[in-house]
């Protein structure tokens, strides 16, 4: 590649995130308001957290255990 290419990958790049950046702002806004006047309307926004729900150090170890035999694939084959 030569510098030219690299040069208009990078604008284009730089332009694709800064329409991403610009756009959406008023839509996570509007989204992110009226989901929390949901939720505390509904009491769901003061509710504790059960511990007998989360996952344990197995569960844990699984998911990490997985990602990183799936990084491993993608990387050695």
């Amino acid at each position: 590649m030569n510098g030219r290419t690299v040069m208009m990958m990078v604008v284009m790049c730089l332009l694709f995130a800064a329409c991403i950046m610009f756009l959406t702002d008023d839509a996570e806004a509007q989204t992110s308001s009226a989901d929390k006047k949901t939720a505390v309307r509904e009491g769901l926004g003061e509710k504790e957290i059960d511990e007998a729900k989360l996952p344990g150090k197995l569960e844990m170890g699984l998911a990490f255990g997985s990602i990183v035999a799936m990084i491993g694939v993608l990387k050695f084959v």
